[in-house]
């Protein structure tokens, strides 16, 4: 009996991520500093690789006749360097590398100032200024003028006609797809929780009515993936309406990025999203409880954004917890996704024993400022501010800390 042969295959990609997450890994061991042009090629990696997962690759697999090479057959195979302008070689050395572009002799051949330039981030007119502000510049801005600019803008993005015209074309896209099953549309993200900006996404969550509200999933199921491939390939037919611009398909909540053009409106769509919902109505609440909290988070989205950092809410003593607003919650009628509490009560701020925060420049200052000094001093490895629970804890005790029925 004779044993099958086969060919093995190597992606060009997985070498080239596995030699930068090799030699990164060690780097990082050594070197302790971080600067301004180190961020901002970091912040260009996470970028790069997420628009590459976000397309819709074809995965190759091991067959029969191929197998998949990994990190046995890599060993050996290592990076050098070289300067093409010198005409020097650096080996493996990043270090012989980095000395050398500032040493005299490489910035002579490069000409009379040898400057590494950042490739400039993209921004909007409107937000141009604020990237070249700092903290303290934006602080004294005409706050009151540049927040209600931006309410003009989110106020109106709550709800236009485009929404229903997008929502009118997609049942009668998908109605046919299943055609013994109640469909319900359901509008979530930045533009309907009123911190949406012109080219914030028009997002959706559709649901077969009773079918997929109360399920929650770790990644998706095949029932799910079924309707996402239905619904995409329906699109593909009927390209003078949508245009697919991408396809997020392994993640816990596959969506379809596409363009409506009717609405001339970018929008995603999810089939297992109903913490969206939740999330939206909550995050709407929260802004309808003291006003100056959507105020706030509107200058620092433009901030967040400008800066290439990761949104968050500062909710931490200005708004109620999660918790409180699910006291008393009767746990028989309420809603659950997976182990998710999605019910939750409605407060003012008297019942919380806080104060009317009048919307005024010195007030969104002044909450800014504590933002700011909060975080800067804030020692991330170890705490969290948990909005769940409304406080500081430690990493270690979030777990612990959360109801039961959360835990692991």
């Amino acid at each position: 009996m004779t044993m099958k042969s086969f060919v093995w295959r190597l992606n060009p990609m997985t070498l080239e991520a596995h030699l930068f997450m090799k030699k990164f890994r060690h780097l990082s061991l050594h070197h302790k500093y971080i600067d301004k042009h180190l961020i901002h090629v970091l912040y260009g990696i996470i970028t790069v690789i997420e628009k590459f997962l976000d397309r819709n690759n074809e995965e190759i697999v091991d067959t029969e006749k191929s197998r998949l090479a990994w990190r046995a057959e890599m060993v050996g195979i290592e990076r050098n360097y070289r300067c093409s302008r010198c005409k020097i070689d650096f080996g493996q050395s990043t270090e012989r590398s980095a000395k050398h572009v500032t040493s005299p002799g490489h910035i002579k051949k490069m000409g009379s100032k040898c400057e590494i330039q950042s490739e400039s981030p993209i921004m909007s007119p409107t937000n141009f200024d604020l990237a070249k502000c700092n903290i303290q510049d934006l602080l004294n801005k005409d706050l009151i003028k540049f927040i209600a600019d931006q309410l003009l803008i989110a106020d109106e993005l709550k709800s236009i006609a485009e929404y229903e015209v997008i929502e009118s074309q997609l049942f009668d896209l998908v109605k046919p797809l299943f055609p013994k099953q109640t469909l319900r549309v359901y509008r979530i993200g930045s533009r309907i929780t009123g911190i949406g900006e012109r080219d914030s996404n028009f997002d959706i969550f559709l649901d077969t009515f009773g079918d997929t509200f109360e399920v929650f999933e770790n990644q998706p199921s095949p029932y799910i993936m079924n309707k996402f491939k239905k619904v995409s390939k329906a699109m593909i037919m009927v390209p003078y309406i949508w245009k697919i611009e991408g396809k997020v398909e392994r993640a816990r909540v596959p969506v379809i990025k596409a363009y409506n053009f009717s609405a001339r409106i970018k929008w995603e769509i999810s089939f297992s999203n109903s913490l969206a919902v939740i999330n939206t109505k909550l995050i709407e609440h929260f802004f309808d409880i003291p006003p100056i909290a959507r105020h706030i988070c509107l200058f620092l989205k433009n901030w967040w954004r400008c800066a290439r950092l990761t949104p968050c809410y500062p909710t931490y003593k200005l708004l109620p917890s999660v918790d409180f607003l699910q006291k008393g919650i009767d746990l028989k009628k309420a809603i659950f996704i997976g182990p998710w509490l999605a019910t939750f009560g409605f407060c003012a701020l008297s019942d919380v024993n806080k104060d009317k925060v009048s919307v005024t420049a010195t007030s969104i200052q002044m909450y800014l400022r504590l933002f700011f000094e909060f975080y800067s001093q804030f020692d991330f490895e170890t705490y969290a501010v948990c909005p769940y629970l409304g406080k500081l804890l430690k990493i270690e005790d979030l777990e612990k800390e959360m109801p039961t029925r959360y835990h692991c």
